[in-house]
């Protein structure tokens, strides 16, 4: 049973609950405690708890009277008692990535495939990427690097690699992106070699391989399959177009 109060010359409903509010109400009150909590910290340098919570959702109340919204100050106070933890991870979280903003990341990989003294090349056909290199492509959403790699050399070869060995990575940024690249080594494998549309695939000796028209970068990734040294390559492109390349 509804009980009324009269404040100000107002007849107002003594026991409404904040379940009664209109959606829009709601919504301007949740960003009203965001607001305050986010204000309360930058103020104190802490977050509020269970004890000093009452001084963020009086905050809010004075807001919410302002805006001519009846509800319960004990409302209030219970609903932000409920939220409070869950605005202040929201924040946390808001300012780790402003200190450490993430990277937009694109993850691909590539396969060194021995043969005794040969190697597996490929010759790239694409408009984005051409000359010869070794198999590889990009890892999809949800798989791992060894599945990702295993799948796009079956893909591109036709062959089925076993045991793929991590050698190091070779990554660049470029449109905003950072392009990191899983080198891999393999010595096992099954299958029958075919081509596919990213190019001929064909064997050939370490040395002649060296000596075809490689593609962007791939001498470093040579460098880093052949390498106890080295482990990472970073392709700096310049803004006059020109590359500097960091091996490590």
């Amino acid at each position: 049973m509804s009980k009324h109060i009269k404040v100000d010359g107002k007849l107002l409903q003594a026991n409404k609950s904040y379940n009664q509010l209109k959606q829009k109400q709601k919504d301007k009150i949740a960003q009203w405690m965001y607001e305050e909590t986010r204000a309360y910290h930058e103020r104190t340098g802490n977050f509020p708890t269970a004890g000093t919570g009452d001084e963020v959702a009086e905050a809010v109340y004075a807001r919410i009277e302002a805006a001519d919204i009846w509800i319960p100050y004990g409302e209030i106070a219970g609903r932000y008692s409920q939220k409070r933890m869950k605005i202040c991870e929201r924040i946390r979280k808001e300012d780790t990535n402003r200190k450490h903003p993430p990277e937009q990341v694109i993850f691909m990989n590539m396969c060194m495939i021995c043969r005794g003294d040969d190697v597996l090349a490929l010759d790239k056909v694409n408009n984005s990427y051409t000359g010869t290199t070794f198999p590889g492509g990009h890892v999809e959403l949800g798989e791992t690097f060894h599945d990702a790699v295993v799948r796009e050399v079956f893909e591109e070869t036709g062959l089925l690699i076993q045991n793929p060995v991590l050698k190091g990575i070779y990554h660049w940024y470029r449109d905003g992106f950072h392009n990191v690249g899983y080198l891999y080594r393999a010595d096992e494998f099954t299958g029958e070699l075919k081509s596919s549309e990213e190019g001929r695939v064909y064997w050939i000796s370490r040395k002649e391989y060296e000596q075809k028209e490689l593609a962007v970068g791939m001498h470093r990734v040579v460098q880093i399959m052949d390498s106890d040294r080295f482990s990472e390559c970073f392709m700096d492109v310049k803004e006059d177009g020109s590359i500097e390349e960091h091996m490590y």
